[in-house]
């Protein structure tokens, strides 16, 4: 009886450490995998935020801001550069970590990721001919699909014509044409324009109805620590000094 009574208890001590270290392997793993390099979805194509250089170099607004939030987390970034209609796609797959690419904080994306803080909102302008009239009304309108500009127009302009083009570039042309009577659009593209066509003036609107947001897989543990730093940007004045140098109102 003593003999059965050892044999279970070594038994049940052996069990006891299988468990042990199956709880310090998983907890290692977990440890190693918050310790990887974290990859970072965004695209290339909207300056100043993110954008390609003569150089084939990715750089911009965005693409700084998220590797100084990796140097204070201490991780390195992998960038994977996507059209902007798969950043979302691949992050709620979990095929990357991060998502940054001047994505707008909504309710409808809040139900299926996490944000952090907004760490800009946007400025829009108008953008129209000289000589021209600034008002809306009765006015001919166009913005690019699927931005905010659109949503700021349906809000406060829900009577009047719009044309929806997918790029801003071809609604200039069309405002040049006098296809349109004017443009919404954020402050950045607006003094492009004007700069690169001098018949054209800008106005600001105020700023839009939402804000940009780092965005998340919905279960991620990042979000937390990336709200940590970007406050401590904030604070430190490292983030108004970025704005500053790519010319963001």
């Amino acid at each position: 009886m003593k003999l059965r009574f050892k044999q279970w208890k070594c038994l049940l001590l052996s069990l006891l450490s299988i468990e042990t270290l199956c709880i310090i392997g998983c907890t290692s793993k977990k440890n190693s995998q918050l310790s990887q390099n974290i990859t970072v979805v965004t695209c290339a194509d909207y300056p100043p935020f993110e954008y390609y250089t003569a150089e084939r170099n990715l750089e911009g607004f965005d693409i700084e801001l998220i590797q100084l939030i990796a140097k204070i987390l201490k991780k390195k970034v992998h960038f994977e550069v996507l059209e902007f209609s798969g950043i979302l796609a691949a992050l709620e797959t979990h095929r990357a970590d991060v998502g940054i690419a001047t994505i707008s904080i909504t309710q409808e994306r809040q139900k299926q990721f996490k944000f952090s803080k907004p760490y800009y909102t946007q400025v829009l302008y108008a953008l129209f001919r000289k000589g021209d009239s600034k008002k809306f009304s009765g006015k001919i309108l166009g913005c690019q699909m699927g931005t905010t500009m659109e949503d700021w127009i349906k809000i406060h302009h829900p009577k009047e014509q719009c044309v929806i083009m997918d790029e801003n570039l071809p609604l200039v042309e069309a405002l040049k044409a006098k296809k349109i009577d004017l443009i919404v659009l954020d402050a950045y593209q607006a003094k492009e324009f004007c700069q690169m066509n001098p018949e054209l003036q800008r106005v600001p609107l105020g700023k839009s109805t939402s804000s940009y947001g780092i965005v998340f897989p919905k279960n991620s543990v990042l979000c937390e620590a990336v709200n940590a730093a970007l406050e401590e940007l904030e604070q430190s004045g490292a983030l108004q000094k970025l704005k500053y140098k790519y010319h963001i109102e």
